[in-house]
């Protein structure tokens, strides 16, 4: 038994897959097979080597017991346990609003990019399998210039888990990323109870959706609601909040608008979009941001202005994940240029205990 599997004996674990809460045992674990893609038992290392024993576990898994049965089988990387207090981002929003594009540019940057660091951030993969497919599926699509496929979560699961450590705060990351008609199919409630273990949500809603003059053709041809009202309710949103534990305005939350590039020929985007705040933390300037986003939305007649007063503490911002449109080809020409996708998740960071200080305390109020 290693320190790690002696320090979380007992420990109960609320799971983000079934939200069913147990007694952690991690006695037996498994390790995941690629080749047979099954999960068997793990051949723990010689005794007395408590690096090589870490080394093994961060790929070593335990099954959860569901014990309401109501889920598929599935399975928690052992290191889930060695966290308190794990932060689940939750996305919501339309579909094909760009919700995929941004998650793996944030975490793109969050992994990799000189301004996480700036912010005294480092992360690393907690489920060591699953960042492989991810890896596979979605960061190194992204990275060559190629269109995402729009979000296909069947099983419920996370996108993506992490562990996030800043100052010495060090807390396990895990985003959830549903299909946005997933909120409003009521056979699919499975799907979306995520939100009822949310720590943090990201609100996100696109450009075309707010000034139709921004839409493009492929656009309005792959989304029949830009044919729509202009002003038109965003119900996948609504939706969500509607499922959230007494409204959820204790909860940070964060509003992005997608695809702002496409707009960064008007005032006051202009001015946002090329900007790039390097992982500064100011309450001063997301204010700022906040209440232009807010006069834009206001001036489209987007309802995503009423959430803004909703949550207890909220920020809003203009965002691009990949800096331009998709050609014909589902090939970004230019290639990925994220513009600002890290600010959002600074601010959820700030306002949920992650980044911490004075400046912190006073973000999204």
């Amino acid at each position: 038994m290693t320190a790690s599997t002696a320090k979380t004996a007992g420990k109960k674990v609320t799971c983000p897959t079934c939200l069913d809460t147990f007694v952690w045992d991690e006695s037996e674990p498994l390790e995941y097979s690629p080749r047979d893609g099954k999960y068997e038992p793990a051949e723990p290392p010689a005794a007395g080597n408590p690096k090589k024993e870490e080394d093994a576990r961060r790929r070593w898994y335990v099954r959860c017991p569901n014990p309401s049965h109501d889920s598929p089988e599935h399975h928690l990387p052992v290191m889930y346990a060695d966290y308190d207090d794990p932060l689940v981002v939750a996305l919501v929003g339309r579909p094909r609003s760009g919700k995929t594009h941004l998650v793996v540019a944030m975490i793109r940057e969050l992994l990799h990019s000189a301004a996480a660091g700036s912010a005294g951030l480092r992360a690393q993969p907690l489920d060591f399998y699953q960042h492989v497919t991810f890896k596979r599926n979605y960061l190194d699509p992204f990275e060559n210039g190629r269109r995402l496929p729009g979000t296909r979560n069947e099983a419920g699961t996370y996108l993506a888990s992490l562990v996030v450590e800043c100052g010495k705060v060090k807390r396990a990351l895990v985003f959830f990323d549903v299909a946005g008609e997933d909120f409003r199919n009521s056979e699919n409630t499975r799907l979306t109870r995520f939100l009822v273990n949310a720590g943090a949500l990201l609100f996100v809603e696109d450009a075309p959706h707010v000034f139709r003059n921004s839409a493009e053709e492929r656009d309005i041809r792959d989304d029949p609601s830009l044919s729509g009202p202009l002003g038109a309710s965003n119900e996948f949103v609504w939706e969500a909040v509607g499922r959230l534990p007494s409204g959820g305005r204790h909860l940070p939350a964060a509003i992005a608008l997608t695809k702002s590039d496409r707009l960064r020929y008007v005032r006051p985007v202009d001015r946002w979009i090329r900007h790039d705040p390097g992982g500064q933390v100011s309450a001063e300037q997301l204010l700022a941001e906040s209440r232009d986003v807010y006069a834009l939305l206001s001036a489209g007649s987007s309802s995503m202005t009423r959430l803004y007063n909703e949550f207890e503490r909220c920020t809003l911002h203009f965002v691009s994940a990949t800096g331009g449109a998709v050609a014909s080809d589902d090939r970004f020409p230019a290639g990925i240029r994220p513009r600002r996708v890290l600010t959002p998740l600074l601010a959820l960071f700030a306002m949920s205990g992650v980044i911490t200080g004075q400046q912190a305390e006073r973000v999204g109020r």
